[in-house]
This record gives structure tokens, C-alpha cells and sequence, in this order.
């Protein structure tokens, strides 16, 4: 069912009517000279717009989407959407709950919510339907506590975050991806009162990568966001590539699309004109397309040290800890799950031995550190490939997922003006697949945004619900459970439900109590969180 919308800057706005709210797709928040391009701000649009369907996603694989239901271990049904593109994808989509008498209310001032999906920098958009917003939003008009989802598109893999010295002396900025997350954010706060939003109660909200993007959003001067929430990733997950690194990846694929011998003018204009097609399949695989430090959007490198402490640090300053009123930060118990498919699989036979071997060169210093982790993890050569393989991914989960989450914990200010949340989410992938059971990376927000409840169970159900029902009261400025205080690292705690649990509250934080284990919180005391995640970021890079 279509509805027209009058908006007072951007004139008539035909959308659709989806479950009980009114959605307006494909809006277009900046605009690109060429692919690489700094976005613009779009402040200029025709008297009428056509917002029925989902804009052209960012050049990216095609079918990845299927990739990511494989994760989930459930797919939805796909909506139509057009071909990527490399200069018309910088779009948005909103859902806006409908009043009483099926209209948008452009006077209510709600609190918005800006969703950023993850995959890798690589791949993803916001088209996918597990990301639409209408179930999570009518289940906040339900509660009383209204909300408007956007979920947005930025750039991806070369177009994103490819970058290089030539790249910017011509002007073309790295980290194009985040530089659009941004435009998006200026956007919505431009536009969104017309909508019936509030601009100054907005909360961004991302994923595995996403996640990692709206911690970055907290390195900015300027404050972007009321809030923020990060899942499943944040900026420890894995460094900013170093100049040196962002500079081999460009010289790979300019060689790979036989581009090496030519004057560098000559270079950038081929690369401006390529096929778009040609961005994602002749780029060799595994080359480093990542955030990059570049003393904009990424100005130095965290680390566990400067996340962890209250006191400012210039090596990694977070300004957001001061300006950003409250974040809330998660994961799951096998988020690291992710990593078989992206690349620890291709380890084995023999997958024991290589990390053991691997533990031992990057603890050399430390041999007593590299013993004690092998044995907490049970990790022996003669370990079989499959059980070697999980026990890396839970030791993965806790350095890369569990431990940053409590840094970021025991680093907020943790006042009135700058609380933050913490919680853990436990329950398992309820469908057949290779990780059924299993607190697997991407669940939570497959449960969050209530689109596969129709199949659930009503316990899964419930898990789901009070997620999102968190979710609503924290958007909407409230706390949903009590804020982090002092040295006791309280949290909520999501599922398991196969254990008859739905969600609970554990005040001190205890690994066991939050279903965690301390095995890596030890290790980490003895020889330092950032040895310790230099462990795992050194054998999943092969070194």
C-alpha cells in the first residue's frame, strides 16, 4: 500500500505502508562526482519523490546476502532491489510509526535510531531484510515508546577504503566508507524533524563492522550522535591498517587490472572509468580494503591501554566519551564463529600445530604466557581439527569480542552525563546448520529487529522481545537495566533459552554468573591484553 508524504523541506514523498508504519526507501543523502569521491551533502531533490523502492546498493558481490543468511543459518525472503552502483548508492531508508489515523505525525519529535551493517567493509546493505525496521518500530509504538529506523548505505571494499599516497595527492580521502557514514548523520539531522524525528535524540547503532563504525564515530571532535550502540565488533576487533600495508593493497590491484605500468594521472583515470564490476571480481582475494589511519576519521591506533583507561591519551583520543551521553556495547558468546568461514577453515588439516607454533613466535618473550593459553584452551597437537578449530574460535570470541567490551566498560566516565551498558547475549542459533546451539555472530541482530519471529519458538520469542524491548527504552533515553559503576562490570545477560533462560541482570558481572569464562581476563592480566590479542591477530593473518 503506497502513502504520499508532504515534507517541509523536500516536498511530496510517496513511500509504502508496511505493517503498521510508513517506510520512504532509497532517499539520497549525498551525491558522488565519481566513485571515489568525497560525498555532498544533498540539500537539493525534484518536487517529488519517489521513495518506494530500495536505492542501488555500493558495488559489492552479488548474492552476498545469501552468505550472510548461511551465517544466521536462515534466509527471509529478498525484495527487489536494483543493480549496485558506484556513484548513485549513497541513500538511506526510514520507517516511521503512522498515528492513530494512518498518518506520519511530523510534530511528535521522536528519538531516531541509524543503523549500520556489518560485512567486513566488504560486502552488505541496507536493503537486507533483516535489517527492515517496521517489526522493530510498530513494536515500539506497542510499548508507548515510539521510534523512527533508518538504516543506511556506504561505501564498500575499493571504492570504500582503498587508498593510497597518489589517491591523496590527487584528492581522493581514505576511509571513504566512514566519510560517508558521517554525510549520512549530517543528513538525518538536517532532515529528519520534517519526519516527525527528533535531531538531537539520535542513536547509531551498528554490527561486526558496523559495530566497529560507530566506535569510530566516537573519535570525532564534533559530536555525531546522542548515542551509540555497538555489537558484535568495536574498534579493537582488528587495527587500522598502517600507510605502508593500505599502500602494498592499492599496488596489488592496480597490478591486477594491468594498471602498474601507466603515469599515475594516467592510473587514477583508469581506476575512475573501470567496469564496476570489475571492483569486486579482479580484486585479488584477501587484500587488506580496510579502515586505514589517516588522522580524520581514524587518528591514531587503540589499544586495549587507551580504551581501558578513563584518562585521555593523545596516541588514541575518544572524544565521544565526553559528548556521547551513553553507549551500549555487546557480544556474543561464539561471535568469532565468523572467522571459520573467513578464513580459519583453510588452516586445517593440522590447524593445532600451526597456532601453537604461531602462540609461541608472538609470546616468545613471555613462554610461561604461551604455555598457560594453550593449556586454558586445551590446545595440544594432538588435538583433533574440529575441536582445535572451536576452542580457537572461543579464544577468539573472548580477546577480540568479550575483553574489548569490558574495556570499553572500564574506560567510560560511567557518570549521569556518560553512562554506558553492557551485555552479553547467549542464546544459540536455533536452526540446523554448523553452529546450531551456538551464540553465533550476527544472531543478535537477527533477533533484535524481530524479523524472523515467525520462526521461533515462543521462548526464542521472548529472548527476542525483551532484546528489543531494551533496545526501544534505550533509544528513547532510558535505562534499560542499571548503567556500569565502578569496578563491577554489571550486565544484562540474554538466553539461553534452551536453558530456560530469558534475560536477567547480574549485577557484579561475574564471567561464570554472565556466561563467560576468566581464562582470558587472567591471561590478560599477566602478560597484557594486547599481547594477548596479538595472538590471535597473528595467526588469523598467518604470521
Amino acid at each position: 500500500m503506497a502513502t504520499v508524504f508532504r515534507h517541509t523541506e523536500l516536498g511530496e514523498v510517496r513511500g509504502n505502508v508496511v505493517n503498521g508504519t510508513a517506510q520512504f526507501l532509497g532517499l539520497q543523502y549525498a551525491s558522488l562526482e565519481n566513485r571515489f569521491a568525497p560525498p555532498q551533502l544533498k540539500t537539493q531533490y525534484e518536487s517529488s519523490l519517489d521513495a518506494t523502492k530500495y536505492g542501488p546498493p555500493p558495488v559489492s558481490p552479488i548474492g552476498a546476502v545469501n552468505r550472510e543468511f548461511g551465517f544466521i543459518q536462515h534466509s527471509l525472503p529478498l525484495p527487489e532491489v536494483p543493480g549496485h552502483s558506484d556513484t548513485a548508492c549513497l541513500s538511506l531508508n526510514l520507517t516511521l510509526p503512522l498515528g492513530k489515523d494512518g498518518a506520519v505525525q511530523t510534530y511528535t519529535k521522536l528519538p531516531v535510531y541509524v543503523f549500520i551493517h556489518g560485512g567486513g567493509f566488504a560486502v552488505g546493505s541496507s536493503w537486507y531484510p533483516h535489517y527492515d525496521a517496521s517489526s522493530l518500530v510498530k513494536l515500539s509504538v506497542e510499548k508507548g515508546k515510539p521510534i523512527i529506523g533508518v538504516t543506511i548505505n556506504y561505501r564498500l571494499g575499493v571504492t570504500g577504503f582503498m587508498t593510497s599516497a597518489e589517491l591523496r595527492k590527487a584528492g581522493y580521502k581514505a576511509n571513504n566508507g566512514f566519510h560517508d557514514q558521517r554525510t549520512a548523520l549530517q543528513w538525518i539531522k538536517k532532515y529528519i524533524g520534517g519526519f516527525g524525528g527528533d535531531a538531537e535524540e539520535i542513536t547509531t547503532v551498528g554490527e561486526s563492522a558496523g559495530g566497529l563504525s560507530v566506535t569510530m564515530l566516537l573519535l570525532s571532535k564534533q559530536p555525531l550522535m546522542k548515542r551509540c550502540l555497538s555489537t558484535g565488533g568495536a574498534v579493537l576487533l582488528f587495527k587500522p591498517i598502517p600507510e605502508v600495508v593500505a599502500e602494498a593493497a592499492y599496488q596489488k590491484i592496480v597490478e591486477a587490472f594491468g594498471l602498474a605500468d601507466k603515469l599515475p594521472e594516467d592510473r587514477i583515470k583508469a581506476l575512475l572509468t573501470l567496469p564496476v564490476d570489475d571492483l569486486w571480481q579482479k580484486v585479488p582475494l584477501g587484500t587488506p580494503l580496510l579502515p586505514s589511519m589517516d588522522g580524520e576519521t581514524v587518528p591514531g591506533e587503540p589499544s586495549f591501554l587507551t580504551v581501558a583507561s578513563q584518562e585521555d591519551d593523545p596516541r588514541f583520543l575518544i572524544p565521544g566519551r565526553k559528548w556521547c551521553s551513553a553507549l551500549m556495547i555487546g557480544e556474543s558468546k561464539l561471535d568469532a564463529n565468523i572467522l571459520a568461514y573467513m578464513g580459519l577453515d583453510a588452516r586445517s588439516p593440522g590447524i593445532a600445530t600451526k597456532f601453537i607454533e604461531s602462540t609461541n613466535k608472538t609470546l616468545a618473550a613471555h613462554p610461561g604466557a604461551a604455555s598457560a593459553l594453550l593449556s586454558s584452551y586445551g590446545i595440544t597437537p594432538s588435538t583433533g581439527d574440529d575441536e582445535a578449530l572451536l576452542k580457537i574460535l572461543q579464544f577468539a570470541t573472548e580477546i577480540s569480542f568479550y575483553a574489548p567490551a569490558r574495556a570499553f566498560a572500564k574506560g567510560w566516565p560511567q557518570t549521569k552525563e556518560n553512562k554506558i551498558y553492557l551485555y552479553h547475549f547467549n542464546e544459540g542459533i536455533p536452526w540446523e546448520g554448523r553452529f546450531k546451539g551456538q551464540a553465533g555472530h550476527i544472531l543478535d541482530v537477527a533477533y533484535l529487529f524481530q524479523n524472523f519471529n515467525e520462526h521461533l519458538t515462543d521462548e526464542q520469542k521472548a529472548v527476542a522481545r525483551a532484546y528489543a524491548e531494551d533496545f526501544i527504552e534505550f533509544v528513547n533515553g532510558n535505562d534499560p537495566w542499571p548503567p556500569v559503576e565502578g569496578g563491577k562490570l554489571g550486565a544484562r545477560v540474554y538466553g539461553p533459552s534452551s536453558e530456560g533462560f530469558t534475560a536477567k541482570y547480574v549485577a557484579d558481572g561475574n564471567p561464570e554468573e554472565v556466561g563467560r569464562d576468566e581464562r582470558v581476563l587472567k591471561l590478560g592480566e599477566q602478560v597484557g591484553f594486547d599481547s594477548v590479542l596479538e595472538v590471535f591477530q597473528n595467526f588469523f593473518q598467518g604470521r
